[in-house]
């Protein structure tokens, strides 16, 4: 058994806490701003502490004005609909591709391998014109169609785990008449979770933080909360004390999804290196 020296202990903890203060010391000012009013805003230092820790003015203007609760509602029922159908594929493709040969299986694989060596941007006006074409511009169907894709990292997560699980259960299930169907959801899909979680996890984030696609597609009408963000700090007259509460107040739900699933997002990333 490799142990560590106590220098290399020293130089990683220094790292480490150099890290989490580059992190840490942009959100300190951050919460103290979004508790001041705008005398105290204006008069005091930003890594000063509020004199009223209660005052929520700020935050009910921003909910109030700015549309955050109807915009976030929006980019949940995004959210919910688009993962789980991205999961689904995902849990699809692999299960597919680990289980079974066939001759189009490695030309599938580099289709998807090669998704991510073409950049976004530049299949931009193609994509544009097959939503216009399917009269979704300005819908969450643009969104949920577009976000309910699934690409190789995805893969690579659920076939890690599934090379973990034996096929002989695969053909326990057929002795006992049920089809590929019935062994998948079934059986083999319960076993999924920690991948099902740590990939919603994931692009549950990207797609709550996603500012491109909603401000391309949503011109009107309908807003995600990161548009709706932006238009609210559009207008020069918004207090800056006001736009931290909203921001406080949209960074809340992340910190706390991430909090509570970490350790299926490290276990999973963790076996898709690895495989």
């Amino acid at each position: 058994m490799v142990t560590e020296s106590r220098v290399y202990q020293v130089i990683r903890y220094v790292i480490l806490l150099l890290a989490s203060a580059f992190v840490i010391i942009p959100i300190v000012p951050l919460i103290f701003m979004a508790f001041k009013t705008g005398i105290e805003f204006a008069s005091t230092p930003v890594f000063k502490p509020p004199q009223n820790w209660l005052n929520g003015y700020n935050f009910s203007y921003a909910l109030r004005v700015g549309d955050l609760f109807s915009s976030l509602m929006t980019t949940i029922a995004v959210l919910a609909v688009s993962i789980t159908i991205s999961v689904n594929l995902a849990c699809m493709v692999s299960f597919a591709v680990q289980r079974f040969d066939f001759k189009a299986k490695k030309i599938i694989m580099l289709l998807f391998l090669m998704t991510m060596f073409i950049p976004v941007v530049t299949t931009q006006v193609v994509v544009f014109q097959i939503i216009y074409r399917l009269h979704l511009v300005n819908t969450i169907g643009a969104l949920i169609l577009l976000y309910s894709g699934t690409g190789i990292v995805d893969i690579y997560i659920v076939i890690n785990l599934l090379n973990t699980i034996p096929k002989e259960l695969d053909e326990a299930g057929l002795l006992d008449g049920a089809s590929y169907f019935r062994i998948y959801f079934s059986l083999i899909l319960p076993l999924l979770k920690p991948a099902i979680i740590t990939m919603a996890v994931i692009k549950g984030i990207g797609i709550y933080n996603d500012f491109y696609i909603p401000n391309l597609y949503l011109i009107r009408g309908v807003k995600t909360l990161t548009l709706a963000l932006y238009r609210f700090f559009a207008g020069l007259s918004t207090p800056f004390e006001v736009v931290s509460a909203a921001v406080l107040m949209a960074t809340i739900p992340v910190v706390i999804l991430f909090l509570f699933a970490q350790n299926y997002i490290y276990n999973g990333l963790a076996g898709a290196v690895k495989s």
